[in-house]
């Protein structure tokens, strides 16, 4: 019994020390309580109308609000964890965030140093930029949140939702595990989870014509099209029904599974797609 509680704890200690050299900590029976130390750093660099803004975290937050402004201004929240906070306040203090300008890409780059047994650090990032840029974005383990951009825009997110308000253009968001929220959007839209609903809702004034695709595995979906919508429309699920309020010309055999039809001159395209949950188009 005895060699068993020891071998556990060999065990736990083992997984920590392949964790640290990831650079990240997990705590599994290790014991060890965590020291926290935090510090804000803000940058800003000029950024002309039509340029690229990028962004990359792995753990962390990423918000991004476009704005009259003529600057991109970021500030930027540091939070080490260690077993001292001494060691905590160094790893913050030696984790650095600048931004640099290729061109017409400006970039906010992260140096993270090397993390020892039972230390991490987390970058969530807070941006205000002129709204009339171009933005991709990703982390691993955090939210996006995106706000009053016209341009186009990939974020991507692992383990959060994603949240996206008044954003026009080509409109690219992924998830794995998460919801996807895109509203008072316009243009063409691309999102995408494994797990976690979707919900996208054209505003009032976007074009009537326009391709979207929404597409998730376990999860409801909710539609909400432009006014005057033309388009082709594909709605699929494996467990769950269809609910239209749109007028659907039906093609084929009609289904509570599976819809195919256009509305208007169908001259966009529609795909709806889930395998565990309910769709419904308004």
């Amino acid at each position: 019994m005895k060699n068993d509680f020891f071998a556990k704890m060999l065990l736990s200690c083992l997984v920590c020390s392949l964790a640290a050299v990831a650079g990240c900590c997990i705590q599994i029976g290790c014991g060890v309580p965590l020291a926290k130390y935090e510090r804000t750093v803000q940058l800003s660099e000029p950024m002309p109308a039509g340029s690229v803004f990028t962004a990359q975290t792995h753990n962390g937050s990423i918000t991004i609000t476009g704005a009259g402004v003529p600057d991109c201004n970021v500030t930027a929240t540091i939070i080490a964890r260690a077993g001292s906070e001494e060691d905590a306040r160094r790893v913050a203090e030696e984790t650095r965030i600048k931004l640099e300008s290729f061109g017409k890409k400006l970039a906010l780059k992260i140096e993270r140093p090397r993390f020892l047994l039972n230390q991490s650090v987390q970058v969530n990032l807070n941006a205000k930029v002129p709204n009339r840029i171009d933005a991709e974005l990703t982390t691993h383990n955090g939210a996006l949140k995106i706000k009053n951009i016209t341009g186009q825009v990939n974020g991507t997110t692992h383990n959060s939702k994603v949240v996206a308000e008044r954003l026009c253009g080509t409109i690219k968001l992924r998830a794995h595990n998460g919801s996807i929220s895109c509203k008072e959007t316009s243009g063409d839209v691309k999102l995408k989870t494994h797990n976690g609903r979707i919900n996208a809702a054209y505003s009032e004034d976007a074009s009537p014509v326009c391709d979207a695709s929404l597409i998730t595995h376990n999860g409801s979906i909710n539609f909400t099209a432009p006014a005057s919508f033309s388009t082709t429309v594909d709605v699929s699920t494996h467990n769950g029904s269809i609910n239209t309020e749109l007028p659907i010309t039906v093609i084929g055999k009609v289904s509570r599974r599976k819809l195919s039809g256009t509305i208007g001159t169908g001259q966009g395209k529609l795909n709806l797609e889930t395998h565990n949950g309910s769709i419904r188009l308004r």
